[in-house]
């Protein structure tokens, strides 16, 4: 999974990093992500509640304000994006497609 994390404030991007780890699709994998994303963004971890993680789960995203430090922080907002990876192509080979014809 590939996140993309950005510390904000206000609408400026004050620091962004890019982090790519295997974790499982759960609350616990989350919570390790989001440790590995906040320490390599060199800010502390936020307090993690279960609809954080089904809000990243649902919407790909997740914001934490100040307000979910422990800690006094000097940002806006902690942002968390899923990033998409595309899916390679699938190449058919030795088929065609069958179209019907009218008969009229």
């Amino acid at each position: 999974m590939k996140i993309w994390a950005k510390v904000m404030r206000g609408d400026k991007i004050l620091k962004d990093v890019l982090y790519e780890g295997e974790h499982v699709s759960s609350f616990s994998g989350f919570r390790e992500a989001v440790q590995n994303v906040a320490y390599k963004a060199d800010v502390s971890t936020p307090v993690l509640l279960p609809a954080h993680y089904e809000r990243f789960d649902r919407f790909n995203r997740v914001k934490f304000l100040p307000s979910d430090f422990i800690e006094d922080v000097d940002f806006t907002a902690f942002v968390l994006e899923r990033v998409k990876e595309d899916k390679p192509e699938r190449k058919v080979i030795g088929r065609s497609r069958v179209f019907p014809t009218r008969i009229h």
